[in-house]
């Protein structure tokens, strides 16, 4: 196999591409053709297809490959590739069997090759579907799985892979150009204090802060519901890990909490969930942070997930606004910027 990472959609599923691959697990698997099922395009490209075999073999016949194969939107984003060839195996997190991961290393494109759950009675989720808070509960289960397995280096394999993003993140725009997307009706119901540029890039500065006097872990870093899947008997799982990075828990806590559960819903019910997330590290073997700091740490990490959305430009607009005014709602409704004294 000359390329592990083409960034041709047609040479993935030509079955001289898919031989070499696979026959290197499967030596009987000889592809003879293959026919897509669905391609789902944002940034990056999901394309599910079936695969023919010359003859009988236990390879899989439902792939999914997600890979940047639009020209217009090609970029050079390994984390995901990265998750999947060194880590995912290592942890007790629910996530999509991997086939095959890897970076071509000259253009830094990325392929990830995955077993297709869909075909296998998965449900995948959409990012405005409605959470209850016990869902919540199941996912947060899976993200203090996630973080006790890596938490303050448990994991030796992480060394010097998956870097923090908040600090690097808040250089993607200048303060005019996100202050223009505050303001282009995202979140209108939502105050002049919270819709401040100025205010939200200080705020990734000071949660970028927290990290250094904080336990740090591997967090998912996007996990609104379109990053969720369901197994036929409910269990979830996790996708997409294109931010994946590492950080302190409440990243991924305060941001999964405020996107996937309605605003009236998440008041209710956030403390329970936060002191849920914790007695799960604790089964974990890990002494988890005192109630209240958790609590404030909860809290401040907030503006993390208001930032991500400002800056969204890619994705369907409904899903921007409807993330956007849950998040900012919450960061208003705790005075998470004034936490963080910005």
């Amino acid at each position: 196999m000359n390329n592990p990472a083409p960034d041709d959609e047609a040479v993935v599923l030509s079955p001289q591409w898919l031989t070499a691959l696979l026959s290197t697990d499967h030596s009987d698997a000889v592809v003879t053709g293959t026919d897509v099922v669905q391609r789902l395009e944002t940034v990056a490209t999901k394309v599910r297809f079936r695969v023919d075999y010359a003859q009988p073999t236990d390879a899989p016949t439902a792939l999914c490959a997600k890979g940047y194969f639009n020209p217009a939107l090609r970029r050079a984003t390994r984390a995901e590739a990265d998750f999947y060839r060194l880590v995912a195996h290592h942890l007790p997190v629910r996530t999509p069997p991997c086939v095959h991961a890897a970076v071509d290393e000259r253009t830094g494109h990325a392929l990830v090759l995955m077993r297709d759950l869909v075909a296998a009675g998965a449900n995948f989720l959409d990012p405005r579907v409605g959470y209850r808070a016990e869902q919540a509960a199941a996912t947060l289960d899976q993200l203090a799985a996630l973080h006790a397995a890596t938490w303050n280096g448990k994991l030796p394999v992480l060394d010097g892979n998956f870097p923090p993003r908040p600090v690097s993140l808040a250089k993607h725009l200048t303060v005019e150009q996100l202050q223009a997307q505050l303001e282009d009706g995202r979140a209108q119901a939502i105050s002049t204090e919270v819709h401040n540029a100025d205010r939200l890039i200080a705020a990734m500065g000071a949660i970028g802060a927290l990290a250094q006097e904080s336990a740090t872990c591997l967090v998912h870093g996007d996990l609104h519901t379109g990053n969720i899947y369901q197994l036929p008997d409910g269990s979830p799982g996790l996708i997409d890990w294109q931010v994946v990075q590492h950080g302190v828990w409440a990243l991924d806590v305060a941001y999964h909490l405020a996107t996937v559960l309605d605003p009236d819903d998440l008041a209710r019910h956030e403390r329970e969930l936060v002191e849920h997330y914790l007695d799960r590290l604790a089964a974990h073997g890990i002494t988890p942070p005192d109630r209240d700091r958790a609590w404030w740490l909860y809290r401040a990490f907030l503006p993390y997930g208001l930032f991500m959305w400002a800056i969204t430009r890619a994705v369907e607009r409904p899903i921007i606004e409807h993330l956007t005014d849950r998040l900012a709602r919450a960061v208003e409704r705790h005075r998470s910027l004034d936490l963080l004294d910005v």
